[in-house]
């Protein structure tokens, strides 16, 4: 028999898109599974929405009294998983799973030791309609959790392979041991699966089986374009590197992180500083640790070489996609 696998799906006023976000789900060929609709009091038509698959058994439905922040309704659904499921699956209302994900994605965790030992299984997967295949070659179907780490603390393309909680599967162990999800961070899942990844494995599918609803009204586009998504970088992959015990990077690759992640803020506060948004800017760079700041004139460098390659070549200087 196969793994019971909760799919999660925190809503507010999600009219617009959530019916797709429920079809991909329960047109997926897998059983069994549970589809858990978590209605943070939406004011629009996302109830009547959610009415209308009341006699599915495979849904249930919980309805919040008053609307609570958004990550306190992404650990409410998480949390409201039913003890039996090894597996947990997250969907936004603008989200979709494409078919096969639940089975393929299962069969992949499994075959690499099950949710005791894969934390997480990732994919192939749509940012909205950009194709993202990550950085393992089509011969990896795993690899062990702290090797992975390694390379997401050191090289920046390897974060396109863990993306989101929609692009990945989680097991619901690794959840209860290292989770919930913290409520202050807005990238408290990106803190949440490089810790697992410190202790789990990471099996991976070389196809597309999902599609991030990402758009300009997104909380991701509005942490990046606020700057949190720099930020808070600087916390999961430099303040908790002591976390990461089963980990080890030298002193030299301790810099070479910093210099990553002042590359990254150079580039967010030259694009505030071009959009005339000093405020942004100079709010940023009081939340680059002091640890790092030495660091700054490498980063300035880094672009102000990009701008001249740019200049000779007579091509556009684009610092940050909006």
């Amino acid at each position: 028999m196969q793994s019971l696998v909760s799919v999660l799906l925190p809503v507010y006023n999600g009219e617009a898109t959530l019916r797709e976000a429920i079809e991909s789900v329960l047109e997926q060929e897998y059983d069994p599974l549970e589809l858990v609709i978590v209605d943070n009091a939406s004011t629009d038509g996302t109830s009547n929405i959610i009415d209308g698959y009341k006699n599915d058994g495979r849904v249930r439905v919980i309805r919040n009294e008053k609307t609570l922040p958004r990550l306190d309704n992404f650990v409410k659904a998480f949390d409201s998983a039913s003890s039996e499921s090894r597996w947990l699956k997250f969907i936004g209302d603008d989200d979709r799973l494409l078919p096969g994900c639940l089975r393929e994605m299962v069969e992949a965790g499994d075959a690499a030791g099950g949710p005791k030992q894969v934390g997480l299984v990732s994919s192939h997967y749509y940012d909205s309609d950009r194709l993202v295949t990550g950085i393992l070659p089509p011969e990896t179907g795993a690899v062990k959790g702290p090797q992975f780490l390694r390379r997401l603390l050191l090289e920046p393309e390897a974060r396109s392979t863990v993306f989101s909680p929609t692009s990945l599967l989680v097991s619901h162990l690794a959840y209860r041991e290292l989770g919930p999800f913290r409520t202050d961070l807005l990238h408290a899942d990106s803190e949440l699966f490089y810790r697992i990844l410190n202790r789990y494995d990471l099996a991976f599918v070389h196809k597309p089986l999902t599609v991030t609803g990402f758009h300009g009204e997104s909380g991701q586009a509005g942490s990046t374009a606020l700057g949190h998504t720099f930020s808070e970088a600087y916390l999961i992959r430099y303040n908790h590197l002591k976390q990461y015990d089963n980990v080890r990077v030298s002193a030299m690759e301790v810099e070479k992180i910093k210099l990553n992640l002042v590359k990254d803020s150079v580039g967010f506060m030259l694009a505030r500083l071009a959009g005339g948004q000093w405020g942004l800017a100079l709010g940023h760079l009081k939340k680059i640790p002091l640890k790092a700041w030495y660091h700054l004139p490498l980063g300035f460098g880094y672009f102000t070489g990009l701008a001249i390659k740019k200049l000779t070549r007579r091509e556009k200087i684009r610092l940050l996609e909006k």
